[in-house]
């Protein structure tokens, strides 16, 4: 006991825990319209399941195509900055989606958010700075930590809101919440990018042959950490777009909106809290036991049972015995993926290497959510998640092939591409 007390104080006086509190904060706001933007998009917009699933598609293209040169911009000019404007478009977009007097403007809502949503990914550079390779998979854990915490308010308090004050009340508050990342980033977190190392990174750059970002796929098994991370990310976001909607007809059918949103809220709470009982007490012990593509292999597996179980049983005691498989399979997974990244590359280029890892996953992201509503509603509910459970087995399968606990470290130069 007295051990823990000590590990929280340190945690307490280091730089991790201002990182910790502005991604739980920003995933805070987040989760407090999760569960409530596919039903307020239906019932104030009339929009159908594919235009739904399209509003998280159209977050993830301009995502796709601005995570990279954020990532880049960390690099160069420092990550606080960077963080402090990809929070500035969060907070637009739930400002705007909170106002939306039609769909459109929800679009539009997305687009800016991701242009600028960079948060997770510079985040993960910030942490790479400041941990050494023993330990950057649990550092990088605690983004995930914080990633659950938010999942652990987040859902249900929008759910409630939703269902007393109206649909349009969590989006404004979740634009309060996000304000206060803001503000966090700029009074708490000191840069971990001094201009010193910024000029030292800048010489060892002109030393050798900038890579592009995608002439980063070039590196020793770069090309298949990346495949795995879209194939993880595809499958969960065909998913996660449509589960709101798959509960409403299969798990509550027959059930009102309001009990709908509610029960939703709390199944998610319920993820969130196993994801942090993951990062905060497994992610470290079982790295050291199995090393980071062990827990990669295990992540995709435990995902793909989760999903299978869902679609033949999809009644309430169930799905809520098998979910914390998935916050526990995604809680290993991906802290150690995004750290098997980081060793693939040079220090001043993690922020980049990570930049591209986003934007791949991105394209999952991208394509998930318009796969899964086309085949929401034009072939069955359950469709979405049986493709989920199919891309993971094959993800897993894909994870074999990776190299042993670390991939290589040394890189050479590349040629230079525009």
């Amino acid at each position: 006991m007295i051990n823990e007390f000590a590990r929280l104080g340190r945690f307490l006086r280091s730089p991790m825990f201002p990182i910790f509190m502005i991604v739980f904060v920003d995933v805070l706001g987040v989760g407090i319209t999760l569960p409530v933007m596919p039903l307020y998009a239906q019932s104030l917009f009339k929009a159908a399941p594919l235009q739904i699933s399209l509003l998280q598609s159209a977050y993830f293209i301009a995502q796709f195509f601005a995570s990279p040169y954020l990532g880049r911009l960390s690099d160069r000019y420092g990550r606080r900055p960077v963080l402090i404007l990809s929070q500035s478009g969060t907070f637009l977009a739930f400002l705007l989606s909170g106002w939306a007097p039609g769909l459109l403007f929800l679009y539009v809502a997305r687009i800016i958010d991701g242009l600028t949503g960079g948060n997770i990914s510079v985040a993960q550079a910030y942490l790479s700075d400041i941990t050494d390779e023993q330990n950057r998979a649990r550092g990088l854990g605690v983004v995930n930590a914080a990633f659950g915490s938010g999942f652990v308010f987040g859902p249900a308090f929008g759910a409630l809101l939703a269902a007393h004050f109206g649909p349009r009340v969590p989006f404004f508050i979740a634009a309060g919440v996000s304000l206060t990342t803001i503000t966090l980033s700029t009074f708490l977190l000191p840069e971990s990018l001094t201009p010193q190392r910024r000029q030292e990174a800048e010489a060892r750059r002109a030393g050798r042959a900038r890579m592009g970002n995608w002439g980063l796929l070039k590196l020793p098994g770069m090309a298949l950490l990346m495949a795995i991370a879209f194939g993880g990310q595809f499958a969960f976001f065909a998913f996660q777009s449509t589960y709101v909607l798959w509960s409403e007809k299969v798990m509550f059918a027959g059930r009102n909106a309001q009990f709908v949103q509610t029960a939703i809220g709390w199944i998610l709470t319920l993820v969130g809290v196993f994801g942090i009982i993951t990062q905060f007490w497994l992610v470290a012990p079982l790295v050291r036991r199995f090393g980071e593509k062990g827990l990669v292999v295990a992540g995709n597996l435990m995902r793909a049972f989760t999903w299978g179980v869902m679609v033949l049983w999809p009644i309430v005691p169930v799905v809520v015995a098998v979910v914390p498989l998935m916050a526990i399979g995604g809680g290993v997974m991906v802290p150690a993926l995004i750290a098997l990244v980081t060793y693939s590359v040079p220090p001043d280029q993690r922020g980049q290497a990570i930049g591209l890892a986003e934007s791949i996953q991105g394209l999952g992201r991208i394509l998930g959510p318009i796969v899964g509503g086309v085949l929401f509603q034009y072939w069955h509910p359950s469709a979405p998640m049986v493709l989920a459970a199919v891309l993971s087995l094959l993800t897993f399968a894909a994870t074999f092939g990776m190299s042993g606990r670390k991939t290589s470290v040394t890189v050479k130069a590349a040629p230079q591409e525009g």
